[in-house]
């Protein structure tokens, strides 16, 4: 049974009910479990309706007046405070996740993965082996800031890793007990704590306490996730060729069967940006001259950087 957790909000429901009909393609047992508002959950319900959905309302995870008091607890000195609070629900739903899959692991003692609500899987991708996640990663972005906050909480890094920020991220039985001990190091003082509020805090704290300048985003869930597993076990991470930057529009049938050709694993529509490639792009087909450019920029560039990936890896785990 393949676990997996999504936060999103109804905007994202046409992404979700594509993404799983192409789940049904690849998976033969999983339950979706979807975090959202509690006045869209009928919404949800009404266009999910299948066996394989589970809805869960997010104020039982944690509230945002919660998550918003822990923040003005922690910022209270901060100058880019007001900045920070525009991209509030943002943090907030990267705590939600966390936070429901820590209680997820803990209760079932079943693997779990996150996955974005926004993405739409394309060829099959193994998630676990051995009792533990398979790493993947990425060759095209390397954000220094979200290391940054990462190392305040973990307090070291391995000498050499690319971005876990492939829209997803897994979490074994094993992993969790190592992340909860070794990477989080929260303790509950009493049963009434709730581990949202602990973890709200952890990540807050650590960004005030690590970024004098405001970025827009200092902290990701995938990075956490992804370093601590890679200290609990260290392996080679997969790279993995995806679509995400660029797109205008949703690609169209003839424009999927050549992304998965060129061994695209998934593609992520990212809709809710305010931009004039992104806004509206659900409601338009993809642009053949840019998909094109697109798909073969990025698949010489990824080829590319995988040939200098697996160099760095080996020669590091060679020197250290």
């Amino acid at each position: 049974m393949l676990n997996v957790c999504q936060v999103s909000l109804a905007r994202d429901i046409p992404i979700i009910l594509e993404n799983y009909h192409c789940f049904k393609k690849f998976y033969k047992s999983f339950k979706i479990f979807i975090i959202c508002p509690s006045n869209q959950i009928k919404e949800f319900k009404e266009k999910l309706n299948f066996k394989e959905f589970y809805f869960l309302n997010e104020d039982s995870i944690i509230s945002f007046q919660e998550f918003n008091t822990v923040f003005e607890e922690q910022s209270i000195l901060k100058d880019y405070q007001s900045l920070f609070r525009e991209r509030l629900g943002w943090y907030y739903q990267q705590v939600l996740k966390l936070s429901f899959i820590l209680d997820f692991v803990e209760i079932n003692r079943e693997e779990v993965i996150i996955w974005d609500a926004d993405t739409v899987i394309l060829k099959k991708i193994n998630f676990f082996k051995n009792g533990k996640s398979i790493k993947y990663g990425t060759l095209f972005e390397f954000h220094k800031h979200y290391f940054k906050t990462n190392k305040s909480i973990i307090g070291n890094h391995p000498k050499y890793f690319i971005s876990f920020l492939v829209q997803f991220i897994g979490l074994s039985i094993h992993e969790y007990n190592y992340f909860k001990a070794n990477t989080l190091k929260i303790v509950k003082t009493d049963n009434k704590s709730k581990i949202s509020i602990l973890l709200a805090k952890l990540i807050l704290k650590n960004i005030f306490k690590t970024h004098e300048l405001y970025n827009g985003s200092l902290f990701s869930e995938y990075e956490l996730i992804g370093i601590s597993n890679y200290m609990f076990k260290k392996e080679k991470q997969k790279a993995l060729f995806t679509l995400r930057g660029g797109l205008n529009g949703k690609l169209t049938k003839s424009q999927l069967i050549l992304a998965k050709i060129f061994n695209v694993k998934h593609v992520t529509y990212e809709h809710s940006y305010s931009n004039k490639n992104n806004q509206g792009m659900l409601g338009r087909e993809q642009s053949w001259i840019a998909f094109i450019k697109l798909l073969i920029k990025g698949y010489l560039k990824f080829n590319l950087r995988n040939l200098k990936h697996n160099f760095y890896f080996y020669y590091n785990l060679i020197n250290e």
